[in-house]
């Protein structure tokens, strides 16, 4: 029956029995739904504040030099929780604090939390894989695994941000940032230059 496009927009007769699934217009959206509420979360991945800004702000993808460390067992195309955990960056670290990092420390103490969760997403490698790459840049990968299958460990486009944009600027966002931001906000839209030149007669 609607396989003929001259009825398939139509009204359906009482007679027809199916169920009609309907493309969306965004197909994204639904991706980026099915990420975060259909997909069972196998691990956890803890970024430094550096992570946060560029993903969440600036909508970039996880690249193992902001990952702190691993938790769970999971391979590669899972779903996995991304989260920032101040306390434990901290206690690691507490001498190399900057004025950035002691001021979100200082702003996330009366969350009262022991760590935000930034969003999920797919990764590209397994969680041992990322165990061994964490912290290292995209161009020692091929060193350390013997191969290299992508220079992110979670692309954009497979993450999802569930942070709150109110928690995103008290907290982790520098006037540096705002700075940025507020930049390519402004920053005009690239003009092509391929356009065809005409030639002199």
């Amino acid at each position: 029956f609607f396989s003929n496009p001259e009825i398939a927009d139509g009204p359906f007769p009482p007679a027809v029995l199916c169920t009609r699934f309907v493309a969306k217009s965004r197909p994204m959206i639904d991706r980026k739904w099915w990420i975060l509420h259909g997909m069972y979360c196998a691990g956890t991945i803890y970024i430094d504040a550096g992570a946060v800004i560029a993903l969440a702000r600036f909508k970039k993808s996880l690249f193992a030099a902001g990952i702190k460390r691993v938790e769970g067992s999971f391979s590669s195309n899972q779903a996995v929780r991304v989260v920032y955990e101040p306390e434990r960056e901290h206690m690691e670290n507490p001498a190399e604090l900057n004025a950035d990092e002691a001021r979100v420390l200082s702003a996330v103490a009366p969350i009262k939390s022991e760590f935000i969760e930034i969003g999920h997403g797919l990764v590209n490698y397994t969680s041992t894989e990322i165990k061994r790459i964490r912290g290292c840049h995209s161009s020692e990968f091929e060193a350390i695994l013997g191969y290299c299958d992508s220079d992110n460990v979670i692309n954009r486009g497979n993450m999802v941000i569930t942070v709150t944009d109110q928690i995103l600027d008290d907290v982790f966002v520098t006037k540096t940032h705002h700075t940025k931001i507020r930049a390519e906000q402004r920053a005009p839209v690239p003009v092509s230059l391929s356009s065809p030149k005409l030639s002199a007669i």
